[in-house]
């Protein structure tokens, strides 16, 4: 169901396309179904059931991923330690746009009306900081949190300064995988010949001269702790920027799976 036409078959294959609102075709179907003589109507709990297996089965999918030990951290590790580290009661957690968001969207599942802020399949890096920033100042009571790549970090790290100076205290989680993410087989030959794809510099030590509180990551299980330090900053008035060194995780939930997972909660 979507608002527009140019949505339709736009990133994969559509079954059945609706145009309309979504609240009110929703409804339109909801009373359709209602009018139906014999209609059989399926328990509430034999759905959540059903939902609820659908979940588990994609979660034990990507079990190994979000558990794992490797070195350099896996991504999904690193969203999986996010998740499990904050009240998610009082988190507000966005995302850049490229991998980090690819990586966060299947899994981080918020528990409160705009506990997570997305913002859908666009490309402009750096925007999530600047969300940040705006949530924070909505929501000064709330942890807020922007996960971002290197390469987005690399356009819009100033605003760090800006965090500092304006008194915002945010958190950012740099995953730093020295790659232009999903880019390197769109230019193979500028990557394999010259680097075009490949990113370099210690972004803690650019944060920490920023005048943030800042930490670079190399095992998970230093993730936990250290997102409980700068949690600890942020309640103390300061910005704080972690730096997670993470490995190019070229693989991805399928679209089909993404909406499966989000029927089922996620």
């Amino acid at each position: 169901v979507t608002n527009s036409e140019r949505d339709i078959d736009k990133a994969y294959a559509i079954d059945l396309a609706v145009l309309g609102d979504a609240k009110l075709v929703l409804r339109q179907m909801i009373a359709a179904i209602e009018s139906e003589p014999g209609q059989a109507r399926r328990s509430r709990e034999e759905v959540v059931a059903e939902l609820q297996a659908a979940k588990a089965a994609f979660l034990k999918e990507w079990q190994p991923r979000l558990t794992s030990d490797e070195t350099p951290i896996n991504p999904y590790r690193a969203v999986w330690e996010l998740m499990h580290a904050v009240d998610r009661r009082e988190t507000v957690v966005t995302h850049d746009s490229g991998n980090p968001r690819d990586q966060m969207l299947p899994f981080y599942e918020a528990v409160m009306p705009r506990g997570y802020l997305g913002w859908g399949k666009s490309t402009q890096l750096g925007t999530g900081m600047g969300i940040a920033l705006g949530a924070k100042l909505a929501a000064p009571e709330k942890l807020v949190i922007n996960v971002m790549g290197d390469l987005a970090f690399g356009t819009a790290a100033m605003e760090v300064e800006t965090a500092v100076r304006a008194e915002i205290p945010i958190l950012t989680i740099v995953l730093n995988n020295s790659r232009m993410g999903g880019y390197g087989h769109h230019m193979p030959t500028a990557s394999e010949r010259y680097g075009a794809n490949r990113l370099s510099g210690r972004y803690a030590e650019v944060a920490a001269a920023l005048g943030a509180f800042s930490e670079r990551i190399t095992e998970p299980a230093q993730i936990g702790p250290a997102i409980r330090c700068a949690q600890a900053a942020n309640r103390d008035g300061r910005t704080a920027v972690l730096e997670i060194i993470t490995k190019e995780e070229p693989v991805f939930p399928s679209a089909r799976a993404l909406l499966a997972a989000a029927a089922a909660g996620i």
